[in-house]
């Protein structure tokens, strides 16, 4: 009887514990991710709008080009606002960031009109330098602002590891308890409790790098990686070469054959990455179905024989999805240290690569283009 009661209050402890444990993980993810994921998308939108800007700039755009670009715009900008809009609804830290958010987003899409404007009109030496000085600095408030809002997003993760710490110490506490008046039942218990309880552990540690679909680096991790890249590039002298990439199509995919096949696609893609790459490469989730890849101490010839063979072994293969038949290829914009400067940082390597990639998918997509090559 004794026995019996204790195992009954053991187990009442052990899933409560566990319940508010997992109610914990669930709030942290509907709020924090869903901010810091909004963040990190409103970037790359706005990043697109500057690069659209530039190529229409560089090549000096006719009227029907300059129509799409102004269409593409269009659609980055109203994309920006449904990131704001989810920004607006989960975050919970002081909202004094969120009008001046929205202040400089309404003043970088005036001055987005004052460049395309000034591009109808045949303004292209004044449109290119409204770019890069107004435009450029309005566009640094909003990254600023935008790094606020990811760092209350990491201040809530800190928040829920210590507390998920606090959690663990008396759950733990607890199973000794129990162990002492039971001991070969409880002893047992407590092994079981322990791994559950690291798992749990393993998981935050899982979630907090990686992304969850496709299970490798997400984008803070990544860009955590390839700046250090970038430092030890600058110190030492070490060579390494990045590639953005693109899956082409990617909207027509999930138009055509349902988001669950464009997830599989995204799956795939990664898979196939981790398996044409060499074991010291990495390869990071941008956002949505934007990539990114890392080779350290790889120069730019080396780099594109590796990137040519991923593309080609994509372009080459075919997925199978409930009788569907779905060929998907991708696009890849390759940047190394040898057209960087010593004193280039993470913001000219992402730019470079950006524009590449922007440049692959305007020659016809399906290809590696080399920056400034």
């Amino acid at each position: 009887m004794i026995v019996l009661i204790g195992v009954l209050l053991f187990l009442w402890i052990y899933f409560s514990s566990m319940r508010e444990m997992h109610q914990t993980t669930r709030n942290f993810y509907e709020q924090s991710f869903t901010v810091s994921n909004a963040a990190q998308a409103l970037e790359s939108q706005l990043h697109q709008i500057r690069s659209d800007l530039l190529y229409a700039t560089l090549i000096q755009a006719d009227s029907v080009h300059l129509i799409n670009t102004v269409a593409a715009i269009k659609g980055h900008e109203a994309a920006a606002q449904q990131k704001i809009a989810s920004i607006e609804r989960n975050y919970s830290g002081d909202r004094a960031p969120l009008p001046l958010l929205k202040q400089n987003i309404q003043a970088l899409d005036e001055m987005t009109a004052s460049v395309i404007k000034q591009l109808a009109e045949g303004q292209y030496t004044e449109a290119s330098t409204l770019i890069e000085t107004a435009w450029n600095a309005r566009f640094a408030k909003v990254a600023k602002l935008n790094e606020a809002i990811l760092a209350h997003a990491d201040l809530r993760a800190n928040e829920y590891v210590a507390e998920s710490e606090k959690r663990m110490e008396r759950h733990t506490h607890q199973g000794i308890t129990y162990a002492a008046l039971l001991v070969t039942l409880f002893l047992l218990v407590g092994l079981f409790v322990g791994g559950r309880i690291y798992h749990l552990h393993l998981e935050a540690d899982k979630f907090a790098f990686t992304d969850f679909l496709t299970g490798i680096a997400n984008r803070r991790h990544f860009i955590h990686e390839l700046e250090s890249e970038i430092r030890r590039y600058q110190r030492y002298g070490s060579s390494f070469s990045f590639a953005m990439v693109d899956i082409d199509f990617f909207k027509k995919i999930n138009d055509q054959y349902g988001h669950h096949a464009g997830d599989l696609v995204l799956q795939n893609f990664c898979l196939r990455c981790v398996s044409a790459l060499r074991t010291s490469d990495m390869v990071g989730r941008l956002g949505g179905e934007e990539f990114g890849i890392l080779m350290p101490m790889t120069d730019l010839h080396e780099a594109a024989h590796v990137i040519e063979r991923l593309r080609s072994e994509i372009d080459h293969s075919v997925m199978s999805e409930q009788g569907e038949q779905i060929h998907y290829t991708a696009s890849f914009g390759l940047v190394s240290t040898a057209q960087l400067g010593t004193q280039d940082g993470l913001t000219q390597l992402m730019k470079m690569a950006d524009f590449a990639l922007y440049t692959a998918k305007q020659q016809g997509r399906n290809r590696v283009y080399i920056a400034n090559h």
